[in-house]
């Protein structure tokens, strides 16, 4: 595995990507630096110039704070149960400035009464923003939840970035 840690552009949190082979593992973001680094020793660190794939992914995360970019192409993997798969592709599908219900994500996988898995599902997100588990709200439409680093503030912060 390799891993770099970078600031986005006019934003003062820092991001680490963990990718293998040209496929993103894990986005985590902090607004200290210290906080990232706390689980690098068991990660291969590259001392060779930074690959072409971790640069993409800066340029996208760059490009979509900027509101330069509304979906994202960089290859991931994911791993869980089938269940989690369905819940992971479904939240990949909403698009840029909507959001759907954890009840609406359970209908659309044909599991109408499993909201509450769907929302542990979100809630194990290891690639937010990229997977858009912050366009995920209750069934009343208030922020719940989120895997992501800043929490709801910076679920918030997602939501009101994609409706400028």
């Amino acid at each position: 595995m390799n891993q770099k840690i970078f600031q986005v552009d006019n934003l003062h949190f820092y991001f680490r990507i963990i990718f293998n082979n040209d496929k993103l593992y894990e986005l985590s973001f902090s607004e200290q630096k210290n906080n990232l680094m706390e689980r690098q020793l068991s990660l291969k660190i590259a001392n060779k110039s930074p690959s072409k794939f971790a640069k993409e992914v800066q340029s996208q995360l760059n490009a979509y704070f900027n509101g330069k970019l509304k979906k994202f192409d960089v290859p991931v993997h994911i791993e869980g149960s089938d269940f989690s798969l369905k819940v992971f592709k479904e939240m990949s599908k909403i698009p840029y400035g909507k959001t759907k219900s954890y009840k609406q994500i359970a209908e659309k996988i044909k599991e109408p009464k499993s909201a509450r898995a769907v929302g542990r599902v979100s809630g194990s997100n290891k690639i937010p923003i990229i997977i858009p588990c912050h366009r995920i709200v209750g069934s009343n439409g208030e922020l719940v939840g989120y895997s992501g680093g800043g929490g709801l503030l910076f679920k918030s912060y997602l939501q009101l970035l994609e409706k400028k």
